[in-house]
């Protein structure tokens, strides 16, 4: 029986620590390197990436593309997306890695399940040593299929890195916007727009890296570009709970940052929630 071909993109920039352990991950799958296209894109790292990846590439054969300027993750995605033969697409962290039965778990989902646009899986977590972190700090979500009012309202516990999207999907649907500095959120946003349903398998299908770079300090980023997403659904009857929902949940967040930017989103963060109250807490501690 011939298998899917999978399109692998990671997008690169200053994890040369971390990429080694992500591109093995994905060349040593139980569901075979012949049938995995992989595409990296450098976009300009100050670190030796390129020199760690180029040796990779010698070992294992695949696409590497090094940018002459900063492209940013929207373009490059949409520039990986030309060169993609596969059925279907993953879209990875570079500083993340996969369970080594990853893909074999969710191409038999989709295959058995067409219906489904996106598939993807519990993350099991991990600190920049790759040593597991406590299970308190380990948040594993039951078995589910989304749709779009759980995506706008940032109902679903979905990891990007270890999503599987049908590449039909995301012709139908178009690339992402360029001009945006994440990436996920919008297109798991077109996607059940569209009517397409996104499922969550039960599973640990693999590492998600928790270090300085990727903490609470781009959370005010991330913020502002999730209000940017949302814009666009500004007449559906759940953007207004959208947006209320999203300031609850990034108020603390916004509160440990800054002080002057938290106390302006204060009015519309009141709520009976955890996040409030955390908020308020960050605020009379940290900013006096």
């Amino acid at each position: 029986m011939i298998k899917p071909l999978i399109s692998v993109i990671i997008p690169s920039y200053n994890h040369s620590q971390y990429i080694s352990q992500n591109i093995t991950s994905i060349f040593n799958q139980t569901y075979g390197q012949e049938n995995i296209q992989l595409i990296v894109i450098d976009d300009c790292s100050t670190d030796d990436s390129v020199i760690v990846v180029t040796e990779l590439q010698k070992k294992f054969d695949f696409l590497f593309i090094v940018n002459k300027s900063n492209k940013g993750i929207c373009k490059n995605i949409n520039h990986c997306l030309t060169f993609v033969n596969g059925e279907y697409v993953c879209i990875t962290g570079s500083d993340d890695y996969w369970c080594l039965d990853k893909l074999e778990q969710q191409v038999q989902y989709m295959e058995e399940n067409p219906d489904v646009a996106v598939c993807s899986g519990n993350a099991i977590k991990v600190d920049s040593f790759g040593n597991i972190l406590p299970e308190k700090e380990q948040k594993q979500a039951p078995e589910r299929t989304y749709g779009f009012k759980e995506v706008i309202m940032r109902d679903f516990p979905f990891s990007s890195t270890l999503a599987l999207i049908r590449k039909e999907v995301l012709d139908k649907v178009g690339n992402y916007d360029p001009k945006l500095k994440i990436e996920d959120y919008y297109m798991w946003l077109k996607i059940s727009h569209a009517g397409f349903k996104l499922h969550l398998l039960k599973q640990q299908i693999g590492y998600y890296r928790i270090h300085q770079h990727n903490t609470i300090n781009k959370s005010i980023l991330i913020y502002d570009e999730m209000r940017k997403i949302l814009a666009a659904y500004q007449l559906n009857d759940l953007y207004c709970k959208a947006i209320k929902r999203l300031n609850i949940v990034y108020f603390p967040q916004i509160a440990l940052l800054d002080k002057k930017r938290a106390m302006q989103l204060l009015p519309s963060a009141i709520s009976n929630t955890q996040f409030f109250y955390r908020g308020i807490y960050y605020l009379l501690k940290f900013n006096k």
